[in-house]
């Protein structure tokens, strides 16, 4: 993009950053606002994925003044139904989490970046082999007991502390323009593996996208652009380079 001058970071406990825990919310819009003062940047376009783009909800709606544009790429977290949560699901669901919370993560360890290829190719069977060859090049390193993800384990703690409802209140405070970019088949392919029906968040089923869903959500915002890529989940750089290059393309320019 020859108007932006792109700055690329890796989250803290994601690609070639340091483990760092923790990994909550706040920490990570911290290192955000450090990584901008650090580049001298009283303000910025932001574009983030996933948990990347829950630390830039956070600072674009807490620090609105330091967002100029703001692009959530499968940013809204896993689908709910919007309603409220009873002190008894909370208790529910924090029990839940105090069980993960209780047990050590275990890193995954692979012989070779071969059978890390093959795991990945059956997890993402339409890209092509050449993107899927860089993207886990890009992703592991070498260590002593064979090749292991860059990402540190325990940024499954997240999980543990997010709040959906107090991260939708986050979004009220943003007052940039906002694009929302979700993946049409992201229930399917990936929350529905990382947290089944009756698991969801606060004991809330989880709902695929849909208009019930998605309008209580985009009403938090002042100004939200949707666009929904068909024929992708969650990883939609992954699966649709193009299509969401494009689109981040035409609303930034």
């Amino acid at each position: 993009m020859d108007k932006y001058r792109v700055l690329a970071p890796d989250l803290r406990g994601h690609g070639d950053s340091d483990w760092c825990p923790p990994y909550a919310d706040q920490f990570l819009a911290g290192d955000l606002l450090n990584l901008m003062d650090y580049c001298e940047l009283d303000t910025a376009s932001v574009v983030a994925h996933s948990l990347g783009a829950h630390a830039a909800s956070f600072v674009a709606g807490c620090f609105p003044n330091r967002v100029e544009r703001l692009v959530l790429v499968e940013g809204f977290g896993p689908p709910r139904k919007a309603e409220s949560i009873t002190g008894e699901r909370w208790r529910q669901q924090a029990s839940q989490f105090i069980d993960v919370a209780r047990t050590m993560p275990s890193q995954r360890f692979f012989p070779n970046l071969d059978e890390v290829l093959d795991r990945f190719k059956k997890i993402y069977p339409n890209l092509k082999d050449e993107v899927a060859s860089l993207i886990v090049e890009k992703s592991v390193r070498f260590v002593e007991e064979g090749v292991e993800w860059k990402w540190d384990p325990m940024t499954r703690d997240w999980i543990t502390t997010s709040d959906p409802d107090r991260y939708e209140e986050v979004w009220e405070g943003i007052e940039c323009v906002t694009l929302a970019v979700l993946g049409r088949d992201s229930y399917d392919r990936f929350w529905s593996k990382m947290m089944p029906p009756g698991v969801g968040y606060f004991g809330v089923d989880l709902t695929p996208i849909n208009d019930e869903i998605l309008e209580p959500r985009l009403s938090r915002f002042k100004d939200c652009q949707l666009e929904i890529i068909d024929d992708c989940g969650h990883m939609v750089h992954y699966e649709q380079p193009d299509k969401l290059l494009q689109v981040i393309r035409n609303f930034l320019y």
